[in-house]
């Protein structure tokens, strides 16, 4: 299990570091009622009014199979985020089930639900030890023999974060069988 601790310890330091730069996302932009739909190299997003997104690959080895996409709106300023969707398609090198994997994460947070089946994904929330908003998170999990694929909103404001993460569409095969859509 050393292996699965190292990938969940970077994924809360990932999240904590935000993004590189403060013009990688834009600021929060007056509100509008139009939503607008980002695509990226994996996945695909319908975002509200101010949110935007960032994706890397190689975040941790160098391996193109690491891959993180990071939505969030920002305050006007663009010093934090006031919501933020964090999604993570990672080799499943120890072929973990999405119930075992989801289990592991929660260990590690502060008063976390128990994981529960939601479609394809294993649900829980708590509260991240690091994060990049206060607050409780609910992450969510799915497995492939190849790959996992983690969801982590963090949302305390309900600036639609449940709504973006419940509209992701996968790009490739792959990420469309990692969401099971």
């Amino acid at each position: 299990m050393p292996g699965i601790s190292r990938v969940i310890v970077l994924l809360a330091a990932l999240l904590c570091s935000g993004p590189t730069s403060a013009d990688t996302f834009a600021a929060a932009a007056p509100e509008t009622p139009q939503t607008h739909e980002r695509e990226f190299s994996r996945f695909a997003a319908t975002l509200p009014p101010g949110w935007d997104g960032e994706e890397r690959t190689g975040f941790s080895t160098g391996a193109d199979e690491e891959y993180m996409l990071v939505l969030g709106v920002q305050d006007a300023a663009g010093e934090r985020f006031l919501a933020q969707v964090s999604v993570f398609v990672l080799p499943n090198s120890k072929g973990s089930t999405a119930e075992d994997f989801a289990r592991q994460m929660a260990e590690l947070q502060g008063d976390a639900t128990a994981p529960r089946g939601e479609g394809n994904f294993q649900v829980f929330s708590g509260e991240p030890r690091t994060q990049a908003l206060r607050g409780r998170a609910t992450t969510m999990v799915s497995a492939t023999p190849e790959r996992l694929l983690i969801i982590i909103v963090q949302d305390p404001e309900a600036l639609g974060g449940a709504e973006v993460a419940a509209g992701l569409r996968g790009l490739t095969p792959e990420t469309r069988e990692l969401l099971g859509r």
